[in-house]
């Protein structure tokens, strides 16, 4: 095998207009290309680093799914940033759960931050010490 990188992100949404006001009115992700596909549209957005993050609209009747950080399966989607502290009061002040505030974790040599998308999905903004 050659895996040369991680290609996209997709994430099931509950609502797609709160995904969007987050992903975008938020976090900045510029917006790209939707793509009905008949039961699902799906909305692409620009990340940062060329990439693409996939949020899938099941017009509302996507299924529940536990997103517990001990519930096997996907754990956290991080994404490296400068100074999480700063961004930690910019998504408090717009209102989005903080799971784990600002802490630095010396055995892994970075300064985290945990918060939730509008689904439930665990996002982490993380910084090298």
């Amino acid at each position: 095998m050659n895996i040369i990188s991680v290609e996209h992100i997709s994430i099931n949404t509950n609502d797609i207009q709160k995904s969007l006001a987050f992903y975008q009115g938020i976090l900045g992700f510029k917006p790209l290309e939707a793509v009905d596909c008949g039961d699902f549209v799906i909305q692409y957005l620009a990340l940062p680093d060329g990439r693409r993050l996939e949020l899938f609209d099941y017009h509302g009747n996507a299924p529940k799914i536990s997103h517990g950080e001990s519930d096997t399966g996907l754990r956290h989607l991080a994404f490296e940033v400068k100074d999480v502290a700063a961004l930690e009061k910019e998504l408090r002040a717009a209102g989005v759960e903080i799971t784990l505030p600002t802490c630095d974790l010396p055995n892994l040599g970075v300064r985290v931050v945990l918060f939730l998308d509008p689904n439930g999905v665990t996002l982490e903004f993380c910084e090298k010490l």
